[in-house]
């Protein structure tokens, strides 16, 4: 109280101080010892601390320039040429050039398997199996079980006690991460030479003799066997539905094992991650481009401001 001397309040205090439990000093010391150990990456649950998980690169180009170049093969090239090159193809950065990141490119390929999952039969219950309406026999006085449907699980003929359903597997993804996906796909078949530019894909009649000679003419071993061997090759053209010599270059690659051929538009991961080699024509360059990054990005060059429009200008 107030009428208490200073002095008196004071040992009054210090009496009431108890000292610490020993349990409760180990735990604080264990716990301070373990962060001292800890490294600035490692998280606090213990047992992720014996594994080094890398922070996930940022999707930011690698190269400062608009665009990366890869080489345009001769789709029309003689018999006896092989891999002919018919010039130079400016391939944007970012959709090219981007580091790999294996979550996005999981993340879509889990949901693309998920689309396609589809349950072909589905089973009855015991409310959906016909008959069973009345009770087989009275609830007492014939010593025998008590049953109230001959459609029960438990009889003969009788319902499923849990029946399959036939349900939507599909997952939901937003746009951004499908697209981001995409563009890590097709950035690690250029980074892994697995891609080729062609200026057309076309064909004048749909013989698959013709679209065979030509893709073995680029280097590509086929057919794909079941074996391992060969390549599966993805042909992705234009969109223009018109175009009657690239649509009879698709229907000459429904006959070859391991060779398949689609719109830009159609393009997915689960596509690119299942063929080791991309057959990209122009068009189909362009077409995904403008599905993917828009419009063309601005150089990144700074001066002079002259090469900066007639850079601009010629992306666009």
């Amino acid at each position: 109280t107030a009428s208490q001397p200073a002095k008196s309040r004071m040992a009054m205090c210090a009496m009431s101080l108890k000292p610490a439990p020993r349990r409760l000093l180990r735990g604080l010391a264990s716990s301070a010892r373990s962060w001292a150990v800890r490294r600035p990456f490692q998280q606090r649950n213990a047992r992720r601390d014996d594994a080094f998980e890398p922070r996930l690169a940022p999707l930011v180009p690698s190269t400062a320039e608009p665009h990366v170049q890869a080489w345009v093969s001769d789709w029309e090239a003689a018999a006896g040429q092989a891999d002919a090159r018919a010039g130079i193809a400016l391939l944007r950065s970012d959709v090219w050039d981007l580091p790999l990141r294996p979550d996005l490119v999981h993340r879509c390929v889990v949901a693309q398997h998920a689309a396609l999952k589809q349950v072909h039969r589905a089973g009855k219950s015991r409310h959906e199996v016909r008959g069973g309406g009345r009770k087989p026999r009275p609830q007492k006085g014939t010593g025998k079980s008590r049953q109230g449907s001959i459609r029960a699980p438990q009889w003969r003929g009788g319902g499923v006690a849990f029946p399959r359903q036939r349900r939507d597997f599909a997952m939901s993804l937003p746009r951004r991460v499908v697209d981001a996906g995409t563009k890590v796909a097709l950035s690690d078949k250029l980074r892994r030479s697995a891609l080729l530019v062609v200026g057309r894909l076309a064909l004048d009649e749909p013989k698959t003799s013709a679209l065979l000679e030509r893709l073995q003419r680029l280097g590509l071993s086929l057919p794909h066997t079941r074996a391992g061997g060969g390549h599966k090759v993805l042909l992705v053209g234009g969109d223009d539905r018109s175009d009657e010599s690239q649509a009879a270059a698709r229907l000459a690659a429904q006959n070859i094992p391991g060779v398949s051929m689609c719109l830009a538009k159609d393009v997915s991961v689960l596509k690119l991650v299942s063929h080791s080699v991309l057959l990209l024509s122009l068009d189909g360059l362009r077409d995904l481009e403008s599905r993917l990054g828009g419009p063309a990005p601005f150089p990144r060059r700074t001066w002079p401001p002259s090469a900066v429009l007639r850079e601009w200008q010629a992306a666009n």
